[in-house]
């Protein structure tokens, strides 16, 4: 795969997000895993929706993406944010995003709910009637006990502050905003660093770069996953004793009839 172009928008020059974005942008780490461009955001979408860049990073996550799946990336789930109780809808396209997305073979998924389901046997029906492993609902102090949370691959909530006391339990370094369900792939800072300053003396930019590591990582998952699902490859192995068969039978010869005609 060739080295990857990844936009990140530009906040301002002065700002103290703008030192880290260079910092960012000049990190020799960084520049192996690909190639950063500074560009305010109008600019960014235009690139992306060219094909000129293969992803957006935004240092904002008050720029969210509209009418995409808000999913919240962090080390022990995906989360995914709604506005609604869950349907069987929303956990089939969860389950796609998990596998094509982030490589995850038959996730297992639990729903998060402070308040009873409409629909009791929901995670049960979606279980029996999709093949989906789904659970709960569970409320935030169930899924957060005894570490449960990360004996699952993703996470369905009902609200965004659902989601946010799950990530504020489970102390996530650097959570990172993922917009899913489109083709063009966006992501954004969760939040900031609360400690900008390491006991190196050196800025925390975690917060910053996670977002380029979840970009990168979807691409090569989404590459992979859609060459595995391609026709598969024409046959290669010729079997030339079909041929052999053809050829080395008898050949009627046409001027048999004629001759047995003319006598």
């Amino acid at each position: 795969m060739e080295k990857l172009k990844i936009a990140i928008s530009q906040t301002g020059a002065d700002s103290a997000v703008g030192d880290l974005i260079r910092q960012v942008c000049n990190d020799p780490a960084m520049l192996e895993l690909c190639t950063p461009v500074k560009l305010e955001q109008e600019a960014a979408y235009r690139e992306l929706e060219r094909g000129k860049v293969d992803a957006l990073v935004l240092t904002s996550a008050a720029e969210q993406e509209k009418n995409a799946i808000e999913i919240i990336v962090t080390d022990k789930a995906n989360i995914m944010v709604l506005s609604k109780e869950p349907t069987a809808e929303d956990i089939v396209k969860f389950r796609d995003i998990l596998e094509r997305d982030f490589g995850l073979q038959l996730p297992r998924i639990a729903i998060v709910l402070e308040t009873a389901l409409q629909n009791p046997d929901l995670a049960s029906q979606i279980t029996e009637e999709h093949g989906i492993n789904t659970y709960g609902p569970y409320t935030v102090e169930q899924i957060m006990a005894d570490d449960t949370a990360s004996h699952f691959d993703g996470i369905v909530t009902a609200d965004r502050s659902l989601a946010q006391r799950i990530v504020a339990e489970m102390a996530d370094v650097a959570p990172v905003l993922y917009f899913a369900g489109r083709e063009r792939i966006v992501t954004a800072v969760y939040e900031p660093a609360k400690e900008e300053v390491t006991e190196e003396g050196v800025a925390d930019v975690s917060w910053l770069t996670h977002p380029f590591f979840v970009a990168t990582d979807v691409i090569r998952n989404r590459v992979f996953y859609d060459e595995a699902r391609q026709a598969p490859l024409p046959k290669l192995f010729h079997d030339k004793r079909e041929e052999r068969k053809r050829s080395e039978a008898p050949q009627a010869n046409p001027n048999n009839d004629n001759t047995e005609q003319a006598s």
